[in-house]
């Protein structure tokens, strides 16, 4: 009888420790399952801002584009005002030339 108790007794023990030690196992798939998930969230956002990247990316050679057409449209402006300088200076001699010959029309010597 008192190796009955004894194996008994053992049994019990090893019955409470399997008890504790499938909590402490449930416990564990709990917390893989919360970092499962933390997981999945992150590479969800991770995508999102490559997503987000790609996008920016793409407006920056878009504005990149944007600002080289500027910069050749405004050296070309820059050369048309200097043209229309040189015409208005032209233009200006030009009447002048044509006031003097009016006016010797008006007036011959």
């Amino acid at each position: 009888t008192n190796d009955l108790e004894k194996v008994t007794g053992e049994r019990d023990i090893l019955g409470t420790q399997l008890v504790r030690r499938n909590d402490e196992l449930a416990l564990l798939y709990e917390k893989i399952k919360i970092q499962q998930s933390t997981l999945n969230k992150g590479q969800l956002q991770y995508k999102a801002r490559q997503e987000d990247i790609r996008l920016l990316k793409l407006e920056i050679k878009s504005l990149r584009r944007e600002k080289n057409t500027l910069l050749r449209s405004v050296a070309n402006v820059e050369e048309l005002k200097r043209e229309v300088y040189h015409m208005q200076r032209e233009l200006l001699r030009e009447r002048t030339k044509c006031k003097a010959l009016e006016e010797e029309l008006e007036n011959p010597m």
